[in-house]
């Protein structure tokens, strides 16, 4: 247990220093250096990669998560699992090149026309595609031996940290962008190539060949079709993540793909404090659902529920309410400006997914798991349709529109689903009183003078408004006992500071 622990703190702490590099990177040093068509590129090469590996690994680390107990045994080398592991993704990274390559004539007759410099590049996927998925399978492999720490650090920090390390020098001058791709695709090689040493490094590193009285073919196409119908969720959600991202490219070109991904990003900004709920969540959930303790389950919802609508709501307000002088901070805000909609769209959608708490975990580890992947790939094709139909029309607002109906609907979805089999939801009272809070807190916010500002103007202005929100923000969830845990950290914090007055 004790190692779980340790690894889990540290996954953690990989995990938040990860997100602020991305920040920083997103938001400051990739806007500054790239040409809005070049961010474009580059995140879209990375996007499309991960959404092609999802279903080129056809189903290997899932297969790991679920059937490694089936062969663990250090002496007989786990049956030869790791080589059955790597094998998969290569013969479904065949397919998916010799598809890819058939297809392409299409590919680049539908971004040639608003999307040229795509087009010069966009072969690059393929690459980028088999590293994606042996970074997918090696970090399965590690977690299965209880390693989190490093394969996290690596995803994390390391590949995101080169990211800011290339631009930087590609922005000096050192050399062209298709350099700065080249490098990027040698530095996701690098994570595959450290990946592989940390598993020697750990002496797992095992190339027995599959072992025939463990490989039955009874086994294996038990585990094929667990694998193939779980990565359906997988490619789900990267189709739910993604598909706008390539639409607006090829009906509206780069620049709009490129305004659309960093306001996007922005309001992902939101959601950070979910994945830390959730991802502490699950263990519990899971076994309070196996035990059949679904009080313990409902008490948990709704105290995840409120909390990530705490945590969410005011992330959102304080974006917002800052939202115009946040755009002057960045590099080539005047043209990221135009996406100020799409932020808001997105910001309002991921506030009420996150207060709809852990409808997906529940279904996930309950016998209804397979609902879960019903209503994705559902979502993933209204997605489709949606983008299809609004982004023609509207272009990177439509993005966001579609964005907003497809996880509005997945999220009622999987809300009433809860309701209807375990007879939980959300919501309490302090629900409603939350939602008060934070329409009185952006009324009260709306009477501080706007007018033009200066670069440090506008840093002070974010600064009080800022502060304002939060001081106001803390003192009615305390007053008005919104949370007992988090009243109980303010009154620890309290008792420390009188004592120390």
């Amino acid at each position: 247990m004790g190692i779980i622990v340790r690894q889990s703190l540290k996954a953690g702490f990989g995990f938040y220093l990860g997100a602020l590099i991305g920040i920083i990177n997103q938001m400051f040093v990739s806007t500054h250096f790239l040409s809005v068509e070049q961010l474009a590129v580059s995140r879209l090469l990375i996007e499309n990669a991960l959404l092609f590996a999802t279903f080129s690994h056809i189903g290997a680390p899932l297969i790991a998560d679920k059937f490694f107990g089936h062969f663990r045994n250090d002496e007989q080398q786990h049956q030869g699992l790791f080589l059955f592991l790597l094998s998969l993704p290569l013969l479904g990274g065949t397919v998916f090149t010799i598809l890819y390559f058939v297809f392409t004539p299409e590919i680049e007759s539908y971004f040639v026309r608003r999307s040229p410099l795509l087009v010069d590049y966009h072969k690059l996927v393929v690459p980028f595609t088999f590293l994606w998925v042996y970074l997918m399978v090696l970090e399965s492999y590690c977690r299965n031996h209880a390693r989190i720490a490093i394969p996290s650090f690596i995803r994390e920090v390391y590949l995101r940290s080169m990211n800011v390390l290339l631009i930087l020098m590609f922005g000096m001058g050192w050399y062209s962008f298709d350099t700065l791709l080249y490098l990027t695709l040698a530095a996701y090689g690098l994570a595959v190539a450290f990946l592989l040493y940390y598993v020697a490094h750990l002496g797992k590193l095992y190339l027995r060949w599959p072992s025939r009285g463990y490989f039955t073919k009874a086994q294996v196409r038990k585990m094929l079709g667990y694998g193939s119908f779980s990565l359906l969720s997988g490619l789900g959600v990267s189709l739910l993540l993604t598909i706008d991202r390539s639409m607006l490219a090829g009906e509206k070109g780069l620049i709009s793909t490129g305004i659309f991904i960093i306001a996007a990003y922005i309001a992902g900004i939101i959601e950070i404090p979910k994945k830390a709920i959730s991802q502490i969540s699950i263990p519990y959930i899971s076994d309070a659902l196996r035990l059949g303790k679904i009080e313990e389950v409902r008490t948990l919802t709704q105290k995840s529920a409120l909390h990530q609508l705490l945590v969410g709501g005011i992330f959102f307000l304080i974006l917002w309410v800052n939202i115009d002088d946040l755009f002057r901070f960045l590099p080539k805000g005047e043209i990221y400006m135009e996406g100020k909609f799409v932020v808001l769209l997105i910001g309002l959608i991921k506030v009420f997914d996150i207060g709809t708490g852990l409808n997906t975990e529940i279904i996930l580890y309950s016998k209804y798991y397979r609902w879960a992947t019903i209503m994705i790939v559902a979502a993933a094709f209204i997605s489709f349709v949606l983008n299809l139909w609004l982004i023609p029309i509207y272009g990177f607002n439509g993005a966001a529109a579609a964005t907003v109906l497809t996880t509005l609907g997945l999220s009622i979805a999987k809300l009433l689903f809860v309701q209807r089999k375990f007879k939980i939801h959300p919501f309490t009272l302090n629900t409603l009183k939350l939602l008060l809070m934070f329409s009185g807190l952006f009324i009260l916010i709306s009477f501080y003078p706007s007018r033009p500002h200066t670069l440090w103007q506008s840093f002070f202005t974010m600064a009080i408004k800022s502060g304002i929100l939060l001081l106001g923000f803390g003192f009615m969830v305390y007053k008005f006992q919104i949370s007992p845990e988090v009243n109980k950290v303010m009154d620890t914090v309290l008792n420390r500071l009188r004592k120390q007055g």
